[in-house]
């Protein structure tokens, strides 16, 4: 009989990468705890069905895209369907619309990649696995997970220069 890895190990090991990957995966932030815990549930549930001899970031990335996807249409049918407040005031209302332009900008950027070419990039550059893990992961060879980054690196900057010369062009004509 194979070794099985201890589940309270994988989640001690894994949970902070399972994380970042649901918030980048577009999970509300009332969603993400949640979205998280059922990742391991999953694992717990299909680990004698899963090959849990391979990469582990790679397994668990295979769940939580699924879970997450999941997530972002529970909340958006949530949202459909909910009445929304009035806004609250900033505490220093410049500084909260310049960051949350910049983030939005971000967002939207990688938004506007398509999936594939997103994940490439949040887990090469931002997760920092290799290569051979991300092309694991997804599925797909090597070369094809390093043509996906270079698109998506273009894309982004591309996206991020747009901003800044719009961002100089509102500092220039004073608004």
């Amino acid at each position: 009989m194979a070794h099985r890895p201890d589940l309270t190990q994988i989640y001690r090991d894994h949970h902070a990468f399972v994380w970042r990957v649901v918030r980048r995966l577009g999970v509300p932030d009332a969603g993400v705890d949640d979205a998280v815990q059922e990742v391991f549930v999953v694992l717990h549930r299909r680990r004698d069905e899963l090959d849990l001899s391979g990469s582990m970031r790679g397994l668990l990335y295979g769940i939580t895209r699924r879970v997450a996807k999941r997530s972002r249409d529970k909340a958006s049918r949530a949202a459909r369907l909910r009445v929304v407040g009035p806004a609250t005031a900033a505490e220093n209302p410049e500084a909260d619309a310049a960051t949350k332009q910049k983030a939005e900008a971000l967002r939207t950027a990688l938004e506007d990649l398509d999936e594939d070419k997103r994940m490439t990039f949040v887990l090469a550059d931002i997760e920092g696995m290799t290569m051979p893990e991300v092309a694991a992961a997804m599925d797909v060879n090597v070369n094809t997970c390093y043509a996906r980054l270079r698109a998506a690196r273009r894309k982004l900057s591309e996206a991020v220069a747009r901003h800044r010369q719009a961002e100089e062009g509102h500092v220039r004509s004073g608004t």
